[in-house]
């Protein structure tokens, strides 16, 4: 079934950070690409079996790929903060969980 706009009540709205995300992608961390589109904001899954994981992420606004953050969560789908990012690395990411970008394009 292809898109149907008459039925998308949020078509209207400017993409802004608070407005809800058109588009769910899975990611998989590189040390090497950016994202294809930059992230509005993350998600990740991480396991029962591991009790926390890191992200090594680079936000939108880093002036270059080394200024990275490591954010820490809990087992769960757990949101991360909001923020936008450019890049999930591989290296310092904890492997075996499952992550989220939300998108508008």
């Amino acid at each position: 079934m292809p898109y149907d706009a008459s039925r998308d009540t949020a078509r209207t709205l400017t993409p802004s950070a608070s407005s809800p995300a058109r588009l769910l992608r899975r990611l998989t961390p590189s040390d090497t690409q950016d994202l294809a589109v930059y992230a509005k904001s993350l998600w990740a899954y991480v396991p029962a079996t591991t009790s926390e994981a890191t992200l090594r992420l680079t936000c939108t606004g880093a002036a270059a790929d080394g200024e990275t953050v490591d954010v820490v969560i809990g087992s769960g789908l757990q949101p991360l903060p909001p923020v936008q990012v450019r890049r999930v690395w591989a290296t310092g990411t904890t492997s075996g969980i499952s992550i989220y970008a939300l998108c508008d394009r």
